[in-house]
């Protein structure tokens, strides 16, 4: 086997194009990951920022204490 016609051919297998270069996408992949409920996704953030919204006070609270524990030297 020569050192240039093999450069010519691409394996499965080959570890060290893997490695180096990393792998190809896969254009399928790309497609489904495309595919996002925003509907779903906004309710989400609602429900997040709820939360935030009901632990806020308890959180401003508690950010004396921590502060004081983490500059303990």
């Amino acid at each position: 086997m020569d050192i240039f016609t093999r450069n010519n051919r691409s394996t499965q297998d080959d570890h060290f194009s893997d490695l180096m270069f990393g792998r190809k996408a896969e254009p399928e992949l790309q497609k489904e990951e495309s595919k996002v409920d925003y509907m779903q996704l906004m309710v989400s953030v609602e429900t997040l920022m709820g939360l935030y919204d009901q632990y806020k006070p308890t959180i401003q609270k508690m950010n004396p204490l921590i502060t004081k524990f983490l500059n303990k030297d």
